[in-house]
C-alpha cells in the first residue's frame, strides 16, 4: 500500500459521508504500536459512543498526521489534498540525464541499491539536481506536481523525481525503533512492541517521490510512441503526503532516469533532456 490509494481512497468518499485518517511517517507501523498516540483508546471511544450510544464527548478529527518537525507529536488537519498551489520555476537552461553508467559503477549500485541513494541525493549519481530556498512558510499537503518539458535520445525514456529537505539538522528518521518490549492487546490480541520514530540529526529527509514511462505519460492504459530527439511536455504527480516546511527551508529536487531500489533496469546508452526554462513544480499547500 503506498500513499497514493490512500489518498485515492480517501477523496473519492462523497462529502456527505464522515470520514477520517492517520497520516504518520516512515515505514509502515500498525496505528496501535505508536507510543505516542493512542489509537486504541480513541477507537474504543468512538466505538461506544456510536454503537452504545454513549455521550462521552469524543471527536475524532477529519485528518490526524505526524507533524515532522518535532518528535511525538501529532496535529489536526481539516483534509488531506489542498488545491492551493506554489509554483516554482526549474531554471533557465537545458540539463540532461545520462541513464548509463560504467559497468563497475553499475554492478555496485545493483549490489547495494543505498549506495545509489546516497550518491542521488548528494549529487553523485546521473542526475539533475536543483536546491531552491524557501521564501514562506508552507505545510505541503497533497500531490507535488512537475510540469516538464523534456525529450529523449531514443524512442522510450524513463523519468523519476524526487524531493528532499535539504540541511544538517534533525528530521524524524524513516525507520521506527521499538520504545517499549510490548503492550497488552495488540493486533489480533496479541502482545505488541510500541515503536517510534528517532528525531536523528542528519543531511537531509526524502519528502516525495515519483516514477513516470514516457511511454505512458498520458496514463498507464494508453501507450504513446516517443520520437528522438522531440520534445514533449509530461505532468508527473509524486506520491502525496504532508510535510510542514518554513520560510528559508531549503528544498532539493533531483531527476533521474530510474533507480536501483524498485526497478529492474537496464544500462542503455540513452539520455532524457529536460528544458528547465519551460518546467516547473507545484506545492500543494
Amino acid at each position: 500500500v503506498k500513499p497514493i490509494n490512500v489518498y485515492q481512497m480517501f477523496r473519492a468518499l462523497p462529502k456527505s459521508l464522515e470520514k477520517h485518517l492517520f497520516f504518520h511517517n516512515g515505514a509502515h507501523v500498525y496505528m496501535n504500536a505508536w507510543q505516542s498516540i493512542d489509537f486504541r483508546e480513541s477507537m474504543n471511544a468512538l466505538i461506544c459512543q456510536k454503537l452504545l450510544d454513549l455521550d462521552n464527548g469524543y471527536t475524532l478529527p477529519t485528518v490526524i498526521w505526524q507533524n515532522n518537525q518535532s518528535e511525538q507529536t501529532w496535529e489536526v488537519l481539516d483534509n488531506f489534498g489542498h488545491d492551493n498551489g506554489k509554483h516554482i520555476q526549474l531554471g533557465k537552461a537545458e540539463a540532461s540525464i545520462a541513464n548509463h553508467y560504467e559497468e563497475e559503477i553499475f554492478a555496485k549500485y545493483g549490489k547495494a541499491y543505498q549506495s545509489f541513494k546516497d550518491d542521488l541525493f548528494m549529487d553523485k549519481a546521473n542526475a539533475i539536481t536543483l536546491d531552491f530556498e524557501l521564501d514562506q512558510d508552507i505545510q505541503i499537503n497533497g500531490r507535488v506536481h512537475l510540469e516538464l518539458r523534456v525529450k529523449s535520445s531514443t524512442n522510450r525514456g524513463l523519468i523519476s523525481a524526487q524531493v528532499l529537505e535539504m540541511g544538517d539538522k534533525k528530521y524524524l528518521a524513516p525507520i521506527p525503533e521499538l520504545k517499549r518490549m510490548n503492550v497488552d492487546n495488540g493486533r489480533l490480541f496479541k502482545e505488541e512492541a510500541l515503536r517510534e520514530l528517532p528525531f536523528k540529526q542528519a543531511k537531509y529527509r526524502v519528502i516525495t517521490k515519483g516514477h513516470l514511462n514516457l511511454q505512458n505519460r498520458k496514463d498507464l492504459l494508453s501507450i504513446e510512441n516517443v520520437t528522438p530527439n522531440e520534445w514533449m511536455t509530461i505532468g508527473l504527480d509524486l506520491q502525496p503526503t504532508i510535510y510542514k516546511l518554513n520560510k528559508g527551508d531549503k528544498l532539493r529536487l533531483v531527476l533521474y532516469t530510474t533507480d536501483f531500489e524498485h526497478t529492474i533496469r537496464d544500462n542503455s546508452d540513452y539520455e532524457v533532456t529536460v528544458d528547465l526554462s519551460q518546467s516547473k513544480m507545484t506545492l500543494p499547500y
